[in-house]
C-alpha cells in the first residue's frame, strides 16, 4: 500500500483485536455492509452483512460496542427516542439503548425477513419485512 498524501480520510475501521491475540477474529472484524451508518451526537451505529452491529465513536473511530443478530442486516439503523433499531434477515428487529455501553432492549420478530431499513414519520415507525408493511404508533385518541 502506497500513502496517499491528498487523502482526506480521517480514519478507517476494519475491526478491533479486542481479545488482543494479534488477530481480527469473526466477531471483531467489520464485514461487508449494504447498509448505511446512523450518526447522532458523534455516535455511528453500523450493521454488516455477517450479522454484527458494530458502535463506534464518529470522530476516532474507537469501537465502543460490537454485537452479533446471528443474521445478515441489511438495511441502516435507525436511531430514534434514544434508541437504535435495526432489522436482520432472520426477521427480529433489535432495539439497542443509544449508549457507549451495549445495551439490548428487546428482539421483536417481525414473521419475515428485513431488507430494509427502519423509519419514523409523524410519530409512526414504519418496518417492511419481505411480505408486510407494518406501521406501528400510539393509539388513536378519542374525541
Amino acid at each position: 500500500v502506497r500513502a496517499n498524501p491528498n487523502s482526506a480520510a480521517v480514519w478507517h475501521y476494519r475491526g478491533t483485536d479486542a481479545n488482543r491475540d494479534g488477530k481480527l477474529d469473526f466477531k471483531e472484524t467489520m464485514h461487508r455492509s449494504l447498509g448505511m451508518v446512523a450518526i447522532r451526537d458523534d455516535l455511528l451505529v453500523i450493521g454488516d452483512f455477517a450479522g454484527l452491529v458494530h458502535c463506534l465513536d464518529a470522530k476516532s473511530g474507537k469501537l465502543f460496542w460490537t454485537y452479533d443478530t446471528l443474521s445478515a442486516v441489511w438495511g441502516t439503523p435507525l436511531i430514534a427516542d434514544g434508541k437504535i433499531y435495526l432489522g436482520n434477515q432472520d426477521g427480529d428487529v433489535i432495539v439497542f439503548e443509544f449508549s457507549k455501553k451495549l445495551k439490548v432492549l428487546a428482539k421483536n420478530g417481525m414473521g419475515g425477513a428485513i431488507y430494509s431499513s427502519p423509519i419514523v414519520a409523524g410519530g409512526v415507525f414504519y418496518l417492511s419485512t419481505n411480505t408486510h408493511l407494518f406501521a406501528i404508533g400510539p393509539e388513536p385518541r378519542a374525541k
